[in-house]
């Protein structure tokens, strides 16, 4: 009976080992045949169970070989029976920092043994306090030869790495196994733990299941045999390679076959049913299946192309279900394309394109019209594409969902008529933009003072260039009527003729001659006058040509100068006026006269006999100035000697009569 090294665990000090008593590996699982010879790797899923019985030595659950240069590796769970420090990492000179596990809990671990070692020391790691997983689930261990290395491997990460001198197993098929380590009895009970799935690597690195599965109940290299082996193992079907370890269970002689499949199924499908390879009965029929289309959301999907298959009976078509013989292992693979929807819409009329495009494939869109008319006054003229495209067709390639918008401006047409002149400006306009519409000609002479000339839109604007938003449909009439000359003369406030230079009817100005419309109000806001702009508000109106009179604000101010007797001075006089101007003067005969001032607004500063005096006058107040004349002091003087005369000849008369 072939023995296979024992996994030897490095308790620490938690463990206590008697010297006296011998030491026991018992080992009990399913070896493959001379089939899996020369392989470079091995692996399967084992079950978590944790294990309360354990009271001495410790459990291990793994998968392993011996190699072509009588090294050994094994990878697997160990549950231990003491919690403490253990070491997390050993090679064959020493062992790093240890880790604290709990008694009881199941961790992952590797080990190795170099060619014709007889080192009865831990190499290899240990990981953490129940690294192994919940209890009950399964966990896939595997290890396999690359670049010079046995890498071990825990669910796919890579969790360590050794060199062992070769790289195949020789004449050696890959192990399953549980095993009752470092014991001294054999009544420890072990649940069952279920292994599946027993696998070996070929020399090209793929991964193939154990095609024979044999029983084995021994025990481990270096082990005491004087205990019988308790434990057994079972296949549990109707799976083929599915098979469970533990105490309770049948222990058939060494050799015994647990499976024994006949053709392998292997579906390979990125998308679709999920892959999987599974065990049939020689020439048996299966189906395979996949549905037509998978959608990975709504504007992506893969369509289903056909099945690429390989081995006796196989099936290579375009048919998404059928029927297979089993002559052969058979792979079947599912090939897809991938499709993305392309959307083509339009906020007008219609467009085409729309729909599920392979990738990489050119999609031709466009729409129908350039224009699409609602009625006469409202049509919609295409602007281009959402994607900057401004042509009615386009080309794209489908390497992602799209979604691409024709857009249409919305136009409406804006029409003008007038029974004299040309109306400019007539035409569709889009939607918000400005419209100008200007007459060509608006007046039409009739006689030196009539003439027809534009008096309003039929909308009511009395401007004949109208600018205006568009935001809808507009029908516009000129209306004409006639108009008369009308020419405007002034007058003062003292009913004098006066000139103005220009007349402003509602702000605008004009000169002196004015057509206007019969029997309408207007507003003559103002005058200029004098170099001086006159506020006005006088409603006017005319019923055929004629004279308007209007009457300004205009006053003669009177400004005289005369000493405390009357008598008149000739100041030197600055004059300053409403309109900004102004005059140096001198009176004669003691007076200075300004006609027709704007709102009779003047400031006057008078200089006599060296005294300034200021004045100012406005609506035709008129100016009167006083000033001391030399006159004046002389007259002052001698009224000033005669009081005094008379004051002392009144005194002279009262001494007398003393």
């Amino acid at each position: 009976m072939k023995e296979y090294k024992a996994a030897v665990f490095i308790i620490g000090v938690m463990l206590l080992i008697c010297s006296v008593n011998a030491q026991y590996w018992f080992q009990y699982g399913a070896t493959g045949d001379q089939a899996v010879y020369q392989n470079t790797g091995a692996a399967v899923s084992i079950q978590t169970i944790y294990q309360p019985y354990v009271n001495s030595g410790s459990l291990g659950f793994w998968t392993g070989e011996n190699l072509a240069n009588g090294a050994f590796l094994q990878i697997g769970y160990v549950i231990e029976n003491q919690s403490g420090e253990y070491p997390d990492y050993c090679n064959q000179y020493n062992c790093t920092s240890s880790e604290y596990i709990k008694r009881g809990n199941a961790e992952w671990f590797y080990e190795y043994f170099l060619p014709n070692s007889n080192s009865s020391g831990f190499t290899g790691a240990i990981g953490p306090d129940g690294s192994a997983g919940t209890n009950g689930t399964f966990n896939r261990y595997s290890f396999y030869y690359s670049g010079g290395e046995w890498h071990f491997l825990f669910n796919g990460n890579v969790i360590g790495s050794v060199n062992l001198g070769t790289g195949s197993s020789g004449n050696n098929a890959p192990v399953a196994f549980g095993e009752v380590a470092n014991t001294t009895s054999a009544n420890i009970k072990i649940l069952p733990v279920i292994f599946s799935n027993l696998s070996f690597y070929n020399s090209a690195g793929a991964v193939h299941p154990v095609p024979h599965g044999y029983s084995y109940i021994g025990y481990g290299v270096g082990s005491e045999k004087a205990l019988q082996n308790p434990y057994g193992v079972k296949e549990l079907s109707p799976r083929i390679n599915y098979f469970e370890v533990g105490s309770g269970l049948p222990q058939n002689s060494n050799g015994y076959q647990l499976w024994s499949f006949g053709y392998r199924l292997s579906v390979v499908s990125g998308y679709g049913n999920a892959n999987y390879s599974s065990e049939y009965q020689a020439y048996s029929a299966q189906s395979i299946s996949e549905p037509k289309y998978v959608y990975i959301n709504g504007r992506t999907r893969e369509a289903f192309q056909g099945w690429a298959g390989t081995g006796a009976g196989s099936y290579s078509g375009p048919d998404n279900s059928t029927f297979i013989s089993i002559a052969g292992n058979i792979t079947e693979r599912a090939e897809w394309k991938t499709q993305y929807l392309i959307n083509i819409n339009s906020t007008h009329g219609a467009v085409s394109g729309t729909g599920w495009y392979d990738s990489g494939s050119a999609v031709h869109y466009s729409a129908e019209n350039y224009t699409e008319y609602y009625n006469r006054t409202v049509r919609y003229v295409f602007a281009g594409w959402s994607n900057g495209n401004k042509n009615l067709s386009g080309l794209l390639f489908a390497d992602s969902p799209g979604n691409i918008t024709a857009i249409f401006n919305e136009e409406y047409y804006v029409n003008a008529s007038s029974k004299y002149g040309r109306v400019e400006g007539v035409g569709w306009y889009v939607n918000g933009t400005d419209a100008a519409l200007t007459i060509s000609n608006y007046t039409i002479d009739k006689s030196k003072f009539a003439r027809i000339s534009f008096y309003q839109w039929s909308n009511g604007s009395s401007k004949p260039n109208l600018s205006f938003t568009v935001e809808g449909p507009v029908s516009l009439n000129a209306l004409f009527m006639n108009q008369y000359l009308a020419k405007f003369d002034a007058m003062d406030a003292y009913g004098n003729r006066v000139f103005p230079s220009e007349i402003y009817i509602d702000g605008q100005p004009y000169g002196r001659n004015v057509f206007l419309f019969p029997n309408q109000s207007y507003n003559v806001t103002s005058v200029y006058y004098d170099g001086m702009q006159i506020a006005l508000d006088q409603r006017v109106s005319l019923s055929g040509n004629g004279t308007i009179f209007l009457n300004l604000p205009l006053y003669d101010v009177n400004a005289t100068f005369t000493d405390l007797f009357g008598n008149p001075v000739n100041p030197y006089v600055y004059a300053s006026f409403a309109n900004g101007t102004s005059s140096n003067l001198q009176s004669e005969y003691g007076r200075i006269s300004f006609v027709d001032l704007p709102y009779g607004k003047v400031n006057i500063s008078a200089t006599y006999s060296g005294i300034t005096e200021y004045a100012s006058a406005s609506m035709g107040s008129g100016v009167r100035m006083l000033f001391f004349s030399p006159y004046d002091i002389a007259v002052l003087v001698a009224i000033v000697a005669v009081a005094f005369v008379i004051y002392f000849i009144s005194r002279s008369r009262l001494h007398r009569k003393r």
